[in-house]
């Protein structure tokens, strides 16, 4: 790898990556952490958004919390500012959700998380059951009890296919990182002696080559942008797009330098990546 240099505050870990980024005509954003943090816009969101837009390129808003509904998202937008679609955003909930169904049909499901999530499960043709499952889904689930990580527990143990929809491990907030369905999940796995069968969310390449697949756009021509290595950057990487780490949310500079996970480049915030697609 070439030595880094700065570029119109960027930082390039490889001649040339950014030009080619500026080509792209497809930019698959992770939410919290990058766009905003607890709700909060980050100063540089609304610049990215028009310019995108006045340039004639996509953006989909890719996020890994599973307990929420799109429509809730655009609720979400429209009160801050954006008046999105339902087209702009894509949750590795819904996305778990209409994979098993594609996959197993109307299966019996378990479901470790909030009743908005239950009604995007039932809403894609699954039956949310109580009782003998046929499969567990474990999301970040802010209502969690012990009574649900029990009977998630004895599904497992007994045979129930082990899904959990994204594997961080923590949501970042204003008020530090929340727990999120990968530390539930491996409070069950742990208790059960049973390893998941399907990890979904980033970094599982599968959410970004839907997105691909629905605007046609090749993974040459989309740009992943994100805060964090394990999950964003390394999805990008997998699904052979270009990657963009910003330094708004978990992922320190020493942590892109240093470890594996290497971004094409690293920005102080989604602002600079404006800005770097006009320059």
């Amino acid at each position: 790898m070439k030595s880094m240099e700065k570029i119109d505050g960027v930082i390039e870990l490889r001649n040339g990556v950014v030009e080619r980024i500026k080509q792209c005509n497809l930019f698959i954003l992770d939410i919290d952490g990058t766009f905003y943090l607890s709700g909060k816009p980050f100063e540089g969101s609304r610049k990215f958004v028009d310019i995108v837009e006045q340039l004639g390129k996509k953006f989909v808003f890719l996020t890994n919390n599973s307990n929420r509904t799109i429509d809730s998202y655009v609720e979400e937008f429209k009160n801050i500012g954006f008046n999105l679609s339902k087209e702009h955003f894509i949750t590795a909930g819904v996305a778990t959700a209409e994979y098993l169904f594609e996959e197993f049909g109307p299966a019996k499901v378990y479901i470790v998380g909030t009743d908005e999530i239950k009604e995007e499960f039932k809403r894609v043709g699954l039956n949310v059951v109580e009782e003998n499952p046929e499969i567990v889904v474990v999301t970040f689930d802010k209502t969690l009890t012990y009574e649900k990580i029990k009977k998630a527990t004895q599904f497992v143990a007994n045979g129930a296919l082990f899904v959990v929809t994204n594997p961080d491990l923590n949501c970042p907030s204003d008020e530090g990182p929340l727990p999120d369905a990968g530390a539930i999940a491996s409070v069950i796995r742990k208790a059960a002696g049973v390893y998941p069968n399907i990890v979904f969310g980033k970094p599982e390449p599968k959410l970004l080559e839907m997105v691909m697949r629905r605007y046609n756009i090749s993974p040459t021509e989309t740009c992943m942008i994100g805060d964090r290595l394990y999950t964003d950057i390394l999805a990008g990487i997998q699904s052979g797009t270009w990657t963009a780490l910003v330094l708004t949310g978990e992922a320190t500079l020493e942590q892109a330098e240093k470890g594996p996970i290497k971004p094409h480049i690293i920005a102080k915030d989604i602002g600079v990546i404006a800005e770097m697609l006009i320059k």
